[in-house]
């Protein structure tokens, strides 16, 4: 009974979320059309509000997830066209998303490494840096979302080149790690020290670089990217090509195995944690040797429960050990050991019997950590976020907030009195133990 209550509650807050960030995404539209030079960001602003109509139309649905998603995306467009309008002269507009672990950056080469934080805003000149489990998902203000790799550093290099002429999107220079990127309605740069490579509009792709030792990865997994190394060899890329590179030299284009079909569990499973055991599956990928596996508690996929570089089968038994959230992915990888695109992520949930039983409650009497991050104001709108324990139930001003994997959470809330208020956030477990913390938030609107 109390895992159908727990099903209950989480739909109706991920429905709650979907309506909060799409309401947040038709304020910001409005917002954005009385802007009076909204014109030079026209294509990213139709770009936000399509993802806006997209949302809409999976809420009406009750496709709640993925309304959630596309109000994300609108939001995250329309915050960077706003803040890039009111910062005149600022190029390389970007925000952060998401992130999982520390995640750093600095104004200029000589500011100080502070702490990123969700809706952190990033401009030219910016280096942005995550640690060996870290890892950030960064929107910029031309559609193009980079998700970065942990032990990535990088400086946001903006060139618009003429908004709205069609000219090329934002760029990034990279002095070692990895990033994926998904491009929109431009395209997008990523430099390493030896090269560069433009990913053109509508194209996902990977750029890595090996300081170290002086090698690159450039793939392409969907559209077309261009590779010009500093020694002069240009190399076009069509979808599932990578080149690499050594010592400013490119390798010529080869060929990536497509992305695994996931079988079993089907997304969002829930098992008890009774059963014991998991056991996962995927179609076979013509061309692969093996396969890449990946486990993790967070949609980032950092500091990974699971990691199997080298599985052969296209199966896997998991022992259970413990409840929680989930989420999993696979990649194949040929012979000459070169990856392709990872598969969708499906999720999967470990549910704890333990609390349907008395005698089982009464051993676990430890209130869910709960701890906060400093609210992000914007007027007299407010971004609480923080972490508790996964699968906890939280709230906001009781109102609920979908909770990650990982046990991360945002809430947006406006304000209206002026002067202090006081804001409460709760978490509770599945076994009714409860933490709670008071915000005090200060709104001046005179």
């Amino acid at each position: 009974m109390a895992f159908f209550a727990w099903q209950g509650l989480e739909r109706r807050a991920l429905q709650r979320a979907a309506g909060e960030i799409l309401e947040e995404a038709s304020n910001l539209i409005r917002e954005t059309e009385d802007e009076p030079d909204r014109s030079t960001f026209e294509e990213e602003f139709s770009d936000a509000r399509s993802s806006y109509e997209e949302g809409r139309r999976f809420h009406s649905e009750e496709h709640h997830e993925s309304a959630l998603r596309s109000g994300r995306r609108s939001v995250a467009l329309l915050s960077s066209i706003l803040s890039a309008l009111r910062d005149q002269g600022e190029d390389g507009e970007a925000h952060v998303i998401s992130l999982a672990g520390r995640v750093e950056f600095k104004r200029g080469e000589f500011g100080e490494w502070e702490e990123a934080r969700v809706r952190q805003s990033l401009r030219s000149g910016f280096f942005v840096r995550t640690t060996r489990n870290s890892s950030a998902e960064i929107m910029f203000v031309d559609g193009t979302l980079y998700n970065v790799r942990p032990e990535t550093l990088f400086v946001v290099s903006g060139s618009r080149g003429g908004a709205g002429a069609g000219g090329p999107g934002q760029s990034i220079r990279m002095q070692y790690g990895l990033v994926d990127l998904s491009t929109s309605k431009r395209p997008s740069r990523v430099a390493t020290p030896d090269a560069e490579a433009e990913v053109e509009q509508d194209s996902s792709a990977t750029v890595a670089y090996d300081e170290s030792a002086n090698t690159g990865r450039f793939a392409t997994y969907r559209g077309q990217m261009t590779v010009a190394s500093d020694s002069g060899t240009v190399r076009n890329l069509g979808a599932l090509e990578q080149v690499t590179q050594r010592r400013g030299r490119l390798s010529a284009p080869q060929s990536l195995p497509r992305a695994p079909d996931l079988i079993a569990p089907a997304n969002s499973y829930e098992q008890k944690e009774s059963d014991r055991e998991l056991r996962i599956s995927w179609k076979q990928v013509i061309g692969a040797a093996h396969y890449q596996l990946q486990i993790s508690r967070n949609q980032l996929f950092t500091d990974n429960i699971i990691e199997v570089d080298r599985r052969k089968k296209t199966t896997a038994t998991l022992g259970v050990r413990g409840a929680g959230s989930f989420v999993w992915r696979v990649a194949a990888v040929d012979a000459n050991d070169r990856r392709g695109p990872w598969s969708t992520v499906h999720r999967f949930r470990i549910t704890s019997e333990r609390g349907e039983k008395s005698s089982d409650r009464a051993k676990d009497t430890e209130p869910p950590p709960l701890a906060l991050d400093n609210p992000q104001a914007y007027g007299s709108i407010f971004i609480i976020s923080g972490v508790t324990e996964p699968g906890a139930f939280v709230t906001v001003r009781g109102e609920p907030v979908t909770v990650a994997a990982d046990g991360s959470f945002a809430k947006t809330l406006q304000v209206y009195d002026n002067g202090w208020s006081f804001v409460e956030v709760r978490a509770k477990d599945a076994y009714g133990n409860e933490s709670s913390r008071p915000i005090r938030l200060y709104v001046d609107n005179l």
